[in-house]
């Protein structure tokens, strides 16, 4: 064998060893001498090589596949402490964890030996004799620069490891305080994770007195943190166990009481509920899933946020026991908490559309857009106690043929209307549902008589629309819905009763997955094989948990929001990018089901009113009977109260009555009052002759087995106390005919529109009027008793003459006014409004808006208001109304005076007559300067409306228009033009200084 051993001097790195191990191996066949031997080519490489070198793998480290046992004093491993009682969770023995892992470190400052032999074995041939190597060295640029450099310690304290930091909070707090317990974190997270669910654990309890939560043990930590971060975040783990608790208390209270609590209130309770059980079901998950406390805190980030939201409303509904304000103040809470958090408005939304539900449902039925519990129909039943905003009073009265009745009457709560319902839909909700209530009385097969049973009928339903593209389908399904209603009606106007369907149909679908049971008309075979589908469906496996709820969307949404699914529901992507405000979300969710329901429930009532009931011609009775608007019937009534020309009723000795016309002459007589013989002697045949004449082709006739007036119209005797009938005994009085009435009683359904109310108003007119038309009758008669053949006036007295001349022009000009502007141009109006109705209901599509039977009935009572304002008739106008009184009492001494004299009869009045006059001028006067100054006065006319009356006046006069400017300004025009009455009692020398004032210093006199 050739020997290289001159050329390749230098051995082989592992020559020497190798030539030791093969002596004594010469018969070895696979052996290469000096197969390691360099070439004598080769440069010298006896020193180690500086670039890039071998790293030594003979460095030592710790076994970490071994765990350390922490009751053994180990140098390494003998930084705890632990109290042997509570070793169970004071022990950490998960080894393999991130936390024990980093807490095996060297200490620093250690310093690592390596081997310094030039040579290395050969440890691929035997493999069993060296030691793994356990540290590697760090290569960095200070070993590459110098040779068996090592790197400095990290100064760090939080990067060196949670035993490090452990160590040094030991040694810091020893000698000062007591060093706090170690707490195994698996123990802790698991702890944490009941205490945030409000439940009790092994280290933290519920206080009942106090409603709090405690640790068992105070300064609890784990390893690697202080106390402060632990109790930090305890807290927060804490008080969101406390808010659950407190929800929870919240719901045990309200179902403990549940028959007192409200609908809206139990529905907030179960919402609450719903919200505790998903949070609870979503984090019920194992621990050893929770890698840290960060990961914990970050589970319950979201939950947290939830139920601090819930106790926000809680807190601020606690104690409210009225729907409405319960409403009120959870829609001032979610218009607050929505900005919180963009992914939190969608629950806030469902907790708001779940709460108003039951407040929903109550409008629905109301309204008419959904069937009553209690059946079909919308009755009575159940509104007392779910009133909301409606309450009903019951009077009992018993009618002319001695029966008793109920009259039930619905009134308005306005302060109960929740505050994202506006004032005009609440009453126009009220109207709707008020007038849904008559036309069912009166007509129980009309179609809006059953809501939710007519055939071919979508009923609405009333829900919370929160997106756009909602509110659009919602306009194009009240349309159809109207169209759909319109068609039941007019099949019902034309052919009679419509078909009914058993269930009421709605736009929104049921649940899906429920079928009903239903055997009428199945066969044997049918029933038996819905038998066995429902068996088989109950032997099915059930579904998993989080599908138990799933059409509770309330519960689907904090199940999503917890799983961190944020960006993941397109369905629900709107509610948190684009919306609708909550604050006009009401308004665009409900007020068009609102007006579409209104405008048809007030088209049918009105067509019922007018064109079955003939509720025009009944109004247009009051206005020719009442207030004295028809020709025939004033001069009918004058002449048989007033006239002398007639027969007297009264009994007279020796004189029989001649069966011809006869009259009560009041003024000629002494006699008073009349009996009431003599009442029907005279006014006999006045109100039939008269209703005869004005009402041969209207549409109302006469009722009644005896031929009666519509209404029972016909004289009759007020009631009066004993001052006034003290009063009506004087024929000379101004009260003298004052126990004289119009009875009359609207038939049913009329008394909706002519209450109670307008028959008051209706009769004070009338006392007012009478007394006028006697007024009238009076001072025309001034005249006859002078010129008359048999008047014993000789000679005509100037004081007389023009008290006679003055009180003709006064009552005159105040009957005028009356009769005039005061009744007959306001009426006028109130016809035109009459007529442009009567007009809408017979176009093809009647759109009336709110004009219904409630806002009818204010056009009528605001109209009579109207008119005793203009004929001073308000209780207010009581101190002009008196000045105008005493105007007429003195002219009725005057006139008793001049008809005394024109008959030739004895009377000492005479001398009485010019200081008479002179009283009466100055009233007049007074009365013009009152008059004057109420015009002037600015808002007289305007009174205290409420916001439906003064609607009212506006919809009938027009916006603006001022009463005080028209009326009383109109009577004072008539009533004096030169300023006659005003200068009466100045002297001559102030109305001197008075002409001058009004023409200058200048002007010429």
């Amino acid at each position: 064998m050739t020997d290289f051993s001159s050329v390749f001097p230098n051995p082989s790195p592992f020559g020497e060893s190798r030539g030791k191990r093969e002596e004594g191996k010469e018969g070895y066949p696979f052996i290469i001498p000096d197969l390691w031997k360099p070439s004598c080519f080769a440069a010298d490489n006896s020193a180690k090589p500086t670039l890039f070198p071998i790293a030594p793998l003979q460095e030592t480290v710790l076994d970490i596949t071994k765990p350390l046992d922490p009751y053994k004093d180990e140098s390494e491993a003998n930084l705890f402490t632990f109290d042997r009682g509570f070793a169970e969770y004071f022990a950490d023995p998960d080894h393999g964890s991130p936390t024990e892992v980093d807490s095996i470190v060297s200490i620093p400052g250690e310093v690592i030996k390596q081997n310094s032999s030039d040579t290395s074995e050969d440890i691929w041939l035997q493999p069993g004799s060296s030691e793994l190597p356990v540290k590697p060295q760090f290569q960095t640029w200070e070993s590459f620069l110098s040779t068996g450099a090592n790197d400095p310690a990290n100064p760090y304290l939080s990067e060196a490891g949670p035993r490090i930091f452990d160590a040094v909070l030991t040694e810091h707090m020893d000698g000062y305080e007591e060093i706090p317990e170690v707490i195994r974190s698996d123990v802790l997270c698991t702890c944490l994770l009941h205490l945030g669910l409000g439940r009790s654990s092994v280290l933290f309890t519920y206080d009942r007195k106090k409603a709090e939560f405690f640790p068992i043990k105070p300064q609890l930590r784990i390893s690697g943190c202080t106390t402060g971060t632990i109790d930090s975040i305890v807290k927060s783990f804490a008080d969101c166990g406390k808010k659950i608790k407190q929800l929870q208390k919240f719901v045990d209270d309200i179902h403990k009481d549940s028959r007192a609590a409200k609908p809206s209130i139990i529905a907030l309770a179960d919402s609450a509920t719903a919200v505790v059980e998903s949070i609870q079901q979503r984090l019920s998950v194992d621990p050893t899933t929770i890698r840290s406390i960060l990961h914990l805190h970050s589970l319950m980030r979201e939950p947290a946020l939830i139920i601090d939201t819930f106790h926000q409303m809680i807190s601020q509904t606690a104690g409210i026991s009225d729907d409405s304000q319960l409403l009120t103040t959870l829609f001032e809470v979610v218009q607050q908490e929505q900005h919180r958090s963009g992914w939190l408005k969608p629950l806030l939304m469902e907790t708001l559309a779940r709460v108003t539900r039951p407040w929903l449902e109550f409008i629905e039925e109301w309204i008419g857009l959904g069937r009553p519990a209690g059946g079909e129909g919308t009755g009575f039943e159940g509104l007392v106690e779910r009133g909301v905003f409606v309450r009903i009073e019951e009077e009992t009265y018993v009618d002319d043929k001695g029966r008793e009745r109920t009259n039930r009457n619905f009134i308005f709560e306005k302060a109960k209307v929740p505050s994202f319902m506006s004032a005009e839909n609440g009453e126009s909700v009220f109207e709707s549902g008020k007038s849904l209530r008559f036309l069912q009385k009166f007509h129980p097969n009309h179609p809006l008589s059953r809501p939710g049973t007519v055939e071919g009928v979508r009923a609405l339903k009333l829900e919370w629309k929160f997106s756009w593209e909602d509110l659009n389908n919602l306009q194009s399904q009240a349309m159809n819905y109207e169209r759909e209603l319109r068609s039941a009606i007019n099949k019902y106007s034309g052919q009679g009763p419509v078909a009914a369907t058993p269930v009421a149909r709605h736009y929104q679908s049921a649940p899906g997955g429920i079928e009903t049971f239903e055997t009428s008309g199945k066969s044997k075979e049918e029933i038996g094989a819905m038998i066995d589908k429902s068996v088989s469906a109950m032997n099915s496996s059930l579904p998993p948990i989080e599908h138990l709820h799933r059409e509770d969307l309330l519960r689907a949404l904090v199940l999503k929001i917890s799983r961190l699914e944020l960006n993941s529901d397109p369905e629900h992507d709107h509610l948190t990018t684009f919306a609708p405000p909550i604050s006009i979300t009401p308004v665009l969710s409900f007020s068009h089901i609102f007006s579409v329901q209104a405008k048809i429930i007030n088209t049918a009532c009105l067509n019922m009113l007018f064109k079955e009931h003939k509720v025009r011609e009944h109004l247009s009775l009051l206005r020719k009977f009442e207030l004295f608007g028809d020709g025939v019937y004033s001069s009918r009534l004058s002449h048989a109260l007033f006239g002398d020309e007639l027969d007297g009723t009264e009994k007279r000795g020796g004189v029989h009555r001649t069966g011809g016309t006869m009259g009560l002459k009041l003024g000629s007589r002494d006699s008073w009052p009349p009996a009431s013989s003599e009442l029907r002697l005279a006014l006999m045949g006045v109100l039939n002759e008269s209703f005869n004449n004005t009402q041969a082709k209207s549409g109302i006739h006469h009722a009644g087995k005896d031929g009666d007036l519509p209404g029972g119209l016909s004289f009759g005797v007020r009631d009066m106390t004993m001052e006034e009938l003290e009063r009506c005994m004087n024929p000379n009085g101004l009260e003298a005919l004052d126990f004289l009435k119009l009875q009359y009683k609207p038939p049913s359904p009329l008394d909706a529109i002519i209450t109670t109310t307008a028959l008051y108003q209706y009769d004070r007119l009338f006392k007012l009027l009478l007394r006028v038309l006697r007024m009238l009758f009076v001072v025309n008669k001034l005249f006859r008793d002078v010129t008359s053949r048999g008047s014993h006036w000789r000679t005509v007295d100037p004081i007389a003459q023009k008290f006679r001349i003055e009180a003709h022009h006064f009552v005159d000009t105040v009957c005028s006014y009356i009769f005039e502007a005061g009744v007959g141009s306001t009426w006028r109006k109130f016809e035109d409004k009459l007529q442009d109705i009567e007009r809408k209901l017979d176009s093809p599509d009647p759109d009336l808006g709110a004009e219904g039977i409630e806002r009818l009935r204010v056009y009528h009572e605001g109209i009579l208001d109207r008119i005793m304002f203009a004929t001073l008739s308000r209780k207010r106008q009581a101190p002009v109304m008196k000045l105008m009184e005493d105007i007429f009492t003195s002219i009725l001494t005057f006139a008793k005076y001049s008809h005394a004299k024109s008959i030739g009869a004895r009377t000492s009045d005479g001398e009485k007559i010019p200081a008479l006059y002179t009283g009466f001028k100055r009233r007049i006067g007074i009365f013009i300067s009152v008059c004057r100054g109420l015009s002037e006065k600015r808002g007289y006319g305007d009174g205290k409306k409420d916001s439906e009356g003064r609607r009212a006046v506006d919809a009938i006069f027009g916006t603006g228009y001022k009463e005080e400017g028209n009326l009383l300004s109109m009577l004072l025009l008539r009533l004096e033009m030169t300023g006659y009455y005003t200068d009466t009692g100045k002297g001559e020398g102030e109305m001197v200084k008075e002409g001058r004032r009004r023409r200058g210093p200048s002007d010429p006199a």
